[in-house]
């Protein structure tokens, strides 16, 4: 009998702790992704070869026995070459973005096989013994007690705990990069690239930067991913962009984009209730094979009910606030410089950040 009340509690943080461990961890990809697809308009799909890549690199470093925080920073270094290097094959030789993605998916993903075979098909470390972002707070949560059911809520603590405190680091991070006058140029010129560079904004080098900081941000989630598993796959990339898209814009369809900050928060909440779901989908997918299609499926859902939602809002806008209030918050606010009117004029706003 208690060997069955063991089982169930150690069961229970499976279904309600592991949605949060994924949502955090793969929610900095999302927030890569989101800077990529909604900011400079680009399908990135590097991303499924960044992932498997930087993750077996981090595992490799992390068995080196390198510290695990300036493991996500080199991490983050490499991800952002990655960008700048996706970046330079549209500028420099005009490859539209949607293949330069792939060729740089395809490039990390044949030195993630490289890796794996140098390594003997097994790229892994033994978590008992290498210190992780994770393991050090476990371990000290785990002298507390030596319970089973209370090590293993010790254990989902651990990794909920980290990857919140770094996630919400690097969106604090982004929200305030994004609005200085270097972040909103980023955005104007994503926005609207002929207007951006008619004002004397460079273009080219604000979508390299932004690439850079995309593949930053992918760099560190897997990272954090491969720490938390003890090992990495080639195949770890796998449907990595199916999963961004629907977090972001399930995400979009709780929340709504209508600012910056709105769009920021979405992503975090949008992949949360994405594993949520998929959580459920584990429990119907008994035959254990079902799982991608399902993942097909509920992005081409969140897609239908988006649409859906756009066209509702088109055919049913909302009346306009009234111009006198808009006119005494405008007073409140101290005016900005003139540049800083010139981005904000071609990213089409009229409020701060």
């Amino acid at each position: 009998m208690n060997l069955s009340i063991l089982d169930v509690a150690s069961t229970l943080p499976s279904f309600f702790l592991n949605p949060w461990v994924n949502g955090l961890i793969l929610g900095i990809m999302v927030l890569g992704v989101f800077i990529s697809f909604r900011v400079l308009n680009i399908a990135d799909l590097s991303v499924e070869g960044i992932i498997p890549m930087v993750a077996m690199l981090s595992v490799a470093m992390i068995n080196a026995n390198i510290n695990p925080w300036l493991v996500i920073l080199i991490s983050m270094g490499i991800g952002a070459v990655c960008g700048i290097i996706n970046s330079l094959l549209t500028t420099y030789l005009k490859i539209p973005p949607l293949l330069s993605g792939i060729i740089v998916m395809a490039l990390t993903f044949g030195i993630a096989i490289m890796i794996n075979s140098l390594n003997a098909g097994q790229v892994s470390f033994d978590a008992t013994t290498h210190l992780t972002a994770f393991n050090w707070l476990r371990n000290l949560l785990g002298d507390i007690s030596k319970d089973r059911t209370y090590l293993v809520y010790a254990s989902y603590l651990s990794y909920i705990l980290v990857a919140l405190v770094v996630m919400l680091v690097l969106w604090f991070a982004l929200y305030f990069f994004f609005g200085t006058e270097l972040g909103m140029s980023i955005r104007a010129a994503g926005k609207n690239p002929a207007m951006a560079r008619a004002n004397g904004i460079n273009v080219n080098l604000m979508n390299m930067l932004a690439l850079a900081l995309s593949g930053a941000l992918i760099g560190a989630s897997a990272s954090l991913y491969g720490q938390h598993n003890g090992m990495a796959l080639p195949t770890d990339g796998q449907g990595m962009i199916v999963i961004a898209l629907s977090s972001l814009f399930l995400g979009e369809i709780l929340l709504g984009h209508k600012d910056f900050k709105r769009s920021l928060i979405s992503v975090a909440v949008g992949s949360l209730v994405y594993w949520y779901i998929i959580q459920v989908l584990m429990l119907i997918d008994t035959q254990g094979f079902m799982l991608s299609i399902y993942k097909a499926l509920l992005l081409v859902v969140i897609l239908g009910l988006q649409i859906g939602i756009s066209e509702f809002r088109k055919r049913h806008p909302r009346k306009p606030s009234g111009a006198k209030g808009n006119e005494n918050n405008q007073n409140q606010v101290e005016g900005p410089s003139l540049k800083e009117s010139i981005v904000r004029h071609c990213l089409g706003e009229t409020t701060v950040c």
